[in-house]
């Protein structure tokens, strides 16, 4: 099993800085790095790409904040009404994350600033799970995932500190550790002549069954248990949603002509053309 492990937040010039705050910042502009970097090897205009990743991230909290109050707290809006909605630093859902994001990588390259569409957002795809891997180990720092009791050797001793809680699944820290198994995989296929788009399928594959199993170790016998919709969290609603548009898209995708690697097509076809784009309901 592991020690229980906390970083402690440390006020710095009256500013608080919390461990989960500082891991999502550094995933984020590794994230940003890493898609700038390969949109330019892609001959696209980085300017779109970093100004599509920004509005994509805030589009992302925003609805990552909107899933945790109604659909995992809705005892919030009950208490503070529409101020809960607009309070976006007081909780977050990751599907909510999920779909806000989709939602407004969606909005900026086809409606705010019309681009070939995957030919962008698979660029974005790519980077997202290397700055995932930091926004979950924020979340295990901080323990905001405490699963069921368990002998299982990864296991955190939350009886260290809280007395009769015993040892639990951390399961920040499961995703965190499976997320860097994603992160290798986009890596080493990153060089690959794939149709854009393809990182999304591979990222919906990869991730919506296991995020779906790993679910059912949540426990159920804390004050922090998550709400369920029938015999399922919403996350595991949402692991189906995601697993059927990744199916959606990879069926789609198949219809295509094949590609060359963006790097061996002139870059006014890329910065031009619409070729990639799948049809408005993919």
């Amino acid at each position: 099993m592991l020690p229980y492990f906390s970083i402690p937040t440390k006020t710095v010039l009256g500013i608080p800085l919390d461990p989960w705050g500082i891991l999502v910042t550094g995933g984020f502009l590794i994230g940003l790095e890493i898609a700038r970097a390969r949109a330019i090897k892609a001959g696209l205009d980085v300017r779109d790409i970093v100004d599509g990743i920004v509005f994509t991230v805030l589009s992302g909290f925003i609805g990552g904040h909107l899933v945790h109050v109604l659909a995992y707290h809705p005892e919030q809006y009950e208490a503070d009404g529409i101020w809960s909605l607009i309070y976006v630093w007081k909780g977050f859902s990751s599907f909510g994350g999920f779909f806000g994001a989709v939602f407004g990588a969606t909005a900026f390259f086809r409606w705010i600033r019309p681009r070939p569409f995957w030919q962008h957002a698979d660029q974005v795809m790519f980077a997202f799970p290397f700055a995932w891997i930091f926004g979950r180990a924020g979340c295990a720092i901080v323990h905001d995932h405490i699963g069921r009791q368990t002998d299982f050797f990864l296991g955190v001793n939350f009886e260290e500190r809280f007395p009769g809680m015993g040892v639990r699944h951390d399961l920040g820290l499961y995703e965190s550790l499976y997320t860097m198994v994603i992160a290798a995989v986009f890596w080493a296929c990153r060089d690959r002549a794939w149709k854009p788009g393809s990182f999304a399928v591979l990222w919906a594959f990869m991730y919506a069954p296991v995020r779906f199993f790993m679910d059912f170790l949540r426990n159920t016998d804390l004050k922090n248990a998550d709400v369920r919709w029938g015999p399922l969290t919403p996350a595991q609603w949402g692991c189906i949603v995601m697993l059927a548009g990744g199916a959606a898209l990879w069926a789609w995708l198949r219809k295509q002509p094949p590609v060359t690697l963006a790097t061996n097509v002139d870059s006014a076809t890329i910065t031009n053309g619409n070729a990639g784009d799948p049809p408005a309901t993919a």
